[in-house]
């Protein structure tokens, strides 16, 4: 089946052999990194999980797990970020910002984004700061507020923690990599630049 005949889902579309495809992310690997490429070479499923083989530009040969990874089509991959992100930061800017976003935890940070917006909490455009606000301070913060989905916002609080951490993590590695003293005023100039940066990737990825 060619991709045109395809239900065109924004992220981890099904695949076939030949289709050519970008990474979004990739569970705990570090030779593949945000907008790598490739062919698909060939599809089968494992234990009910499907995994495509992949002619990787940059040589490697590992594998697409649809239980663990991300992925886009090429076309939709260059749309979405490359046209729509170049528009608003500038070429240069955005391919610095890509580059360092193998720092952070993609997969569980769009996975934590997704579960916000299931919870109705927050309109999605102000959502960045829910990245590293952390399960306390968002849980004094809905004190008072009228919560749309328990269930959901419950399950917000329970990876709060960790999308916290992710994030300070992440920024503690950009800063190491850019030479830069890592003080709370840089931190926390870093966190809410970052959130913004991925948050706006989540939206464009999921749009």
């Amino acid at each position: 089946m060619s991709k045109d005949n395809k239900i065109r889902s924004p992220i981890n579309p099904d695949l076939s052999k030949g289709d050519r495809i970008k990474l979004i992310s990739m569970w705990d690997e570090s030779s593949l990194s945000l907008g790598n490429g490739g062919y698909v070479t060939s599809k089968h499923k494992v234990f009910g999980v499907v995994q495509y083989s992949i002619k990787w530009d940059n040589g490697s040969s590992l594998q697409l797990l649809s239980d663990s990874d991300h992925w886009m089509f090429e076309d939709d991959y260059n749309e979405k970020f490359n046209k729509k992100i170049n528009e608003s930061l500038g070429h240069k800017e955005v391919t610095d910002r890509l580059t360092s976003f193998q720092e952070f935890d993609m997969r569980y940070l769009f996975s934590y984004l997704l579960k916000v917006r299931e919870s109705g909490i927050v309109n999605m455009m102000g959502a960045s700061d829910y990245l590293w606000l952390g399960s306390d301070r968002i849980q004094h913060e809905f004190i008072y507020k009228n919560i749309p989905d328990e269930k959901s916002f419950n399950e917000v609080i329970e990876m709060a923690d960790r999308s916290q951490s992710e994030m300070v993590q992440g920024i503690m590695r950009v800063l190491e990599k850019e030479g830069k003293e890592m003080d709370v005023t840089t931190m926390n100039r870093y966190l809410k630049r970052y959130s913004k940066d991925i948050l706006l990737n989540y939206m464009y990825v999921m749009s």
